[in-house]
């Protein structure tokens, strides 16, 4: 339930987003993205001041990137927005103003299914039945996705899909797996996946150019490592 009226949420602001993409000039477009993405910096950096061990965190990066990378994830994601694209430009014309699909797709995928919200939310929805914080999660998201559709087009409101299926297993997976799920894993995969945020951030304001989507499985490094750890001794 959390899960859907998140995407709900996203779905929303994406619509509203393109019904005044008109109303949107490059220059201002550019400009609220940018400040978006101090926005996300700022929801990175909450998520990371929580805590978190630093070896947890480096060593989930660098298994969860080399993952990512040999499967690339990346150009998967965007595959899939490209096919998307032709079926919509086949559609319309090619209608310019419709924007490109994969990249708002793409960047609204990141941003809302990245974080620390977005895991640990799915992780109490799960467990405790509680949806309290992915529709708060859902408000952050619908305000996001106004600037992101009405700037980088119409994929931005079928990232709902996105977050309906990656919320959806989560919050699945934390309902099976419940009793496995320790306080001190959940708080590393909600750091691990606030570092990924940040990655988003620095994106949007095109301080960096990094595929982020490849590191995507460094956020469920932890669920392994803690444990791990903890028997050898070093956490």
């Amino acid at each position: 339930m959390g899960a859907l009226i998140n995407g709900l949420e996203a779905f929303v602001g994406g619509v509203i987003g393109l019904v005044f993409k008109s109303k949107v000039s490059d220059d201002l477009g550019d400009f609220l993205l940018k400040g978006q993405g101090l926005c996300v910096v700022l929801v990175g950096i909450q998520g990371m001041v929580a805590g978190g061990s630093v070896v947890v965190v480096t060593l989930s990066m660098a298994l969860g990137c080399l993952v990512g990378y040999l499967v690339n994830l990346d150009e998967k994601v965007r595959h899939l927005g490209s096919w998307a694209q032709a079926r919509i430009d086949a559609a319309f014309s090619g209608s310019g103003r419709l924007g490109s699909f994969s990249e708002g797709f793409v960047t609204a995928t990141l941003f809302t299914c990245t974080g620390a919200m977005a895991i640990v939310g799915s992780l109490s929805s799960g467990i405790q039945l509680d949806h309290s914080t992915l529709i708060a999660k859902g408000l952050i998201d619908l305000v996001v996705c106004v600037p992101f559709a009405a700037t980088v087009g119409v994929g931005v409101p079928f990232c709902a899909l996105s977050l309906i299926v990656y919320e959806g297993a989560l919050s699945l997976l934390s309902a099976v797996l419940g009793s496995v799920l320790t306080g001190a894993i959940i708080s590393e995969v909600a750091v691990t996946g606030s570092l990924l945020l940040l990655a988003v951030g620095t994106n949007l304001l095109k301080l960096t150019d990094m595929k982020v989507a490849n590191m995507l499985p460094a956020a469920f490094m932890p669920i392994a490592l803690v444990p791990l750890l903890s028997l050898l001794g070093l956490l």
